[in-house]
């Protein structure tokens, strides 16, 4: 059918089907990506008591099957056993599945997560930027093969946005420097007896959560104050502050966030503040790198596409011109093409 994001597409099958909360229990739960955020929630659902394994790889997979996960939060330091595994497949099939890992990781990945899927599984991506149920329709910049799409039901999917910063200290350590809450919603607008009983999961291991009634706003809410942000401090190897208290550069982001925001407003996802409060909420926060710096630092591949590549795809067909983010994603993807990083 005709494009148009804005249009609530119709509700999953799961979220109509009723829930008894205190007899159906999520005992089987499978967290895929043991970065800083994957770590983070593996290792809170871990010391709450939970039944949870982790898909990992390389250095990570073998320091936590030697060592477990540590993870450092506001309160103590923990360490837990985590049974881990490189092959999705020898998990079987999951009550739910939490998808931690880099954008650009999963289309090559959604493939081998088939075996942890079920008819009633349910699936958290926890993904930064536009992830690939957005729209209801394929989003080529982030799904280019639509393997994504065909591997993971769109209709077994509970949206969800992170306000949280971690880092790893090291291949099995997490430190959470803030967990500001966890939003859950249907993709199709609204919540659901499902959503309430993921979120209870998450409070019960000392996460905050919330059900959004517009998981797709939050979304984009995320979106709109990390897309201009993140790239720019990749390209200039600046932290956000030296960003800020450049005038030129603060007057760039706030027309690129001003596209943004029109965007969002064609699409049902309007923007309730100016780019002047979001930049001066980003300023409270202080010389602080952005993911995508860290990432160009490390040598790791970067989010371009569901940062800007996605936004600038959905520009197109609903016919919003943004000019100062297309600029902004040339610069960034000839850095990342010629330092190979995508």
């Amino acid at each position: 059918g005709q494009f148009d994001p804005a249009v609530p597409r119709p509700r999953s099958r799961l979220a109509d089907r009723p829930h008894d909360l205190g007899q159906r229990a999520l005992n089987r739960i499978c967290v895929v990506g043991a970065g800083a955020i994957g770590g983070w929630i593996a290792g809170a659902l871990a010391a709450a008591g939970k039944t949870v394994s982790l898909v990992a790889r390389g250095a990570t997979l073998k320091a936590i099957e030697t060592a477990g996960l540590r993870f450092d939060d506001a309160d103590r330091s923990h360490c837990v056993a985590i049974p881990a595994t490189g092959d999705p497949a020898s998990l079987g099939v999951q009550d739910l599945v939490v998808i931690a890992v880099k954008a650009p990781a999963l289309p090559g990945l959604a493939r081998s997560l088939r075996p942890l899927i079920g008819p009633d599984t349910i699936l958290v991506p926890m993904l930064n930027g536009v992830p690939w149920w957005f729209t209801g329709q394929r989003l080529r910049s982030v799904d280019p093969d639509g393997v994504i799409a065909d591997s993971l039901p769109r209709d077994q999917v509970i949206g969800c946005v992170v306000h949280a910063s971690c880092f790893r200290a090291g291949p099995n350590h997490v430190v959470v420097k803030h967990a500001e809450r966890l939003i859950f919603g249907e993709p199709a607008g609204g919540t659901s007896a499902r959503v309430a009983e993921v979120c209870a999961l998450f409070e019960d291991a000392g996460i905050r959560s919330e059900e959004g009634d517009n998981i797709r706003r939050a979304t984009w809410y995320k979106l709109w104050g990390n897309a201009t942000i993140n790239p720019l401090s990749a390209l200039t190897r600046a932290t956000a502050d030296r960003l800020l208290e450049d005038p030129a550069i603060r007057a760039f982001m706030a027309e690129a966030m001003d596209e943004l925001a029109a965007l969002g407003a064609a699409i049902g996802c309007p923007i309730g503040e100016t780019a002047e409060d979001r930049m001066a909420v980003t300023a409270r926060l202080g010389a602080f790198k952005s993911s995508m710096l860290q990432d160009v630092e490390a040598g790791r591949r970067i989010e371009l596409e569901a940062l800007l590549g996605a936004p600038l795809e959905i520009a197109r067909e609903v016919g919003i011109e943004t000019p100062q983010l297309d600029r902004l994603y040339a610069m960034t993807r000839l850095m990342a093409e010629n330092l190979r990083l995508l």
